[in-house]
């Protein structure tokens, strides 16, 4: 049995990560592609041999029929784009950050259960072994009840947020296809944000995700420096139950640099410490410190395990990896991040 696939978006990420990852599939044929521009819409299908080519998901489910989508278009984009796919009966991946207004993420939960279809979200370190591990661990009471959670998230991205990535062009990203429009990170009514959106919603939901938390009110700091939006956010948090936190990411990370990420867990009887990118994770209680096995490079940061886990799912071969409650989570957590900042106050994330 084969899963046909559309992908609606044939920007940097879903010609990078999420076709090359289809292709390699056995069980996976790409039917369709959707693309507003012409021009990635054409290299895109020559590249990856897909003859169905449309501008909008909307064409796209019009002339062919589907099983599963990944969704990978700009952030304003995610929940019209996806609540029209969950409306057909289709399986999708939606690349990350969920949605920027939480309100939609609740709707596109709700249709996915009326339609019964599953609804991924694009959080690659969701799949990382280690994570896994320290998932289960934290949920067995390993470490008891989580009282405090600390995570930085560190990437190179400052020149995305100026609108330009070409300069990334050259050994530091691999634009192999197409890379990204200008507009996609910089311009705020496209992305809702900078660092926020783009990268420290990845460090939220490894968070939430890892400890199980929900966040119930924060108080924030952002910074934008000479750019558009956010470079820089500082984020103290309170979870129900009582365990508070701290969230600190920039996107100012120098080029040539190895990006980080890393997090650490309090709980009652003992505490993980995770370094994403050094393959590092430990478990440390009172009979001492077990250190997780290290996963190879590819394995840290496995950009392609969502796509797979896609298909995976919508065989009914696999659960979902990435589920659609922790990015509603971090969604609002990031909205409500937002509006502490710009209020200078501390935020209930339920305002958000």
């Amino acid at each position: 049995m084969s899963v046909r696939v559309g992908v609606v978006g044939c920007g940097w990420w879903a010609t990078f990560a999420h076709l090359p990852a289809l292709r390699e599939h056995p069980d996976v044929e790409v039917v369709a592609l959707a693309e507003r521009d012409p021009a990635k819409l054409t290299a895109a299908g020559d590249r990856f041999d897909v003859a169905a080519r449309f501008a909008t998901a909307e064409e796209l489910l019009a002339a062919v029929e589907l099983d599963a989508a990944v969704v990978a278009v700009p952030n304003a984009l995610h929940h019209p784009v996806t609540k029209r796919l969950l409306e057909a009966g289709v399986h999708v991946l939606l690349e990350k950050p969920m949605v920027i207004e939480p309100a939609h993420g609740r709707e596109l939960i709700e249709l996915a259960r009326r339609h019964g279809v599953q609804l991924l979200i694009g959080y690659p370190l969701h799949y990382n072994p280690q994570a896994i591990a320290l998932r289960e661990q934290i949920a067995a009471g390993r470490i008891g009840a989580v009282e405090h959670v600390s995570c930085l998230y560190a990437s190179i991205v400052r020149e995305l947020y100026a609108g330009h990535p070409e300069r990334y062009g050259d050994g530091v990203f691999d634009y192999a296809v197409n890379a990204p429009d200008p507009r996609t990170y910089q311009d705020a009514a496209v992305a809702g944000g900078g660092q926020g959106q783009s990268q420290a919603s990845h460090a939220i939901a490894l968070m939430l995700w890892l400890s199980g938390l929900t966040p119930e009110r924060v108080t924030a700091f952002t910074s934008s420096f000479e750019l558009p939006v956010d470079l820089a956010d500082a984020v103290a948090i309170r979870f129900g139950g009582g365990a508070i936190g701290t969230l600190s990411s920039t996107g100012g990370l120098t080029p040539g640099h190895d990006e980080l990420v890393r997090c650490e867990i309090f709980g009652r009887d003992g505490h993980v410490t995770f370094d994403v990118y050094e393959g590092a994770a430990a478990i440390h209680t009172a009979a001492g410190v077990e250190r997780l096995a290290v996963p190879t490079t590819a394995q840290r940061y496995p950009e392609r395990a969502p796509a797979v886990n896609l298909v995976e799912a919508a065989l009914g071969r696999a659960g979902n990896g990435s589920p659609p409650e922790v990015g509603l989570d971090t969604a609002a957590l990031v909205a409500a991040m937002y509006r502490s900042a710009a209020e200078d106050r501390a935020v209930a994330v339920e305002e958000a």
